[in-house]
């Protein structure tokens, strides 16, 4: 059976899109706050964590809202020299460009699976239903054939 709107799994809407800024808000402060421990290091963990946890509430829209809000502000604020857009070295750019492509991959990996748990829900219901249906036409026939009797 072919399902044609298992995309429609996530809850869109104003909510999700608040949650994903406020998630890129969280994580920034997260990072932020341990800037002076990890200097230059791992400068888009939290970030793509954040972006995980939206992926898998919200779908793969506020999802890469979240990644375009992250990388700036991670090479702007945590990549050396801090607090400026100079141009980034190669390993740096190979570094934001792993963790864009690991990013994107799990919000593709995470949208693909919760597409298919709601196929599989709703598969389950369509499936109930037709057993309800069945039930009550066989029911219908069995009585119909009593009182011919």
């Amino acid at each position: 059976m072919k399902l044609l709107n298992s995309k429609r799994w996530a809850n869109s809407g104003p909510e999700a899109y608040f949650f994903a800024i406020f998630g890129v808000f969280v994580a920034f402060c997260i990072r932020f706050s341990l800037h002076g421990f990890l200097q230059g290091n791992i400068p888009m963990t939290f970030f793509i964590l954040n972006t995980i946890v939206i992926a898998l509430f919200y779908g793969y829209l506020p999802s890469v809202l979240t990644i375009a809000l992250s990388v700036p502000l991670a090479f702007f604020f945590f990549v050396p020299p801090f607090d400026s857009f100079d141009m980034p070295t190669p390993q740096d750019g190979f570094v934001f460009a792993s963790y864009i492509l690991i990013a994107l991959i799990a919000v593709g990996i995470v949208e693909w699976l919760q597409r298919e748990r709601y196929k599989a829900d709703l598969m389950g219901r369509v499936s109930n239903s037709n057993f309800q249906l069945l039930s009550e036409a066989s029911s219908t026939i069995k009585r119909a054939k009593d009182q011919s009797s």
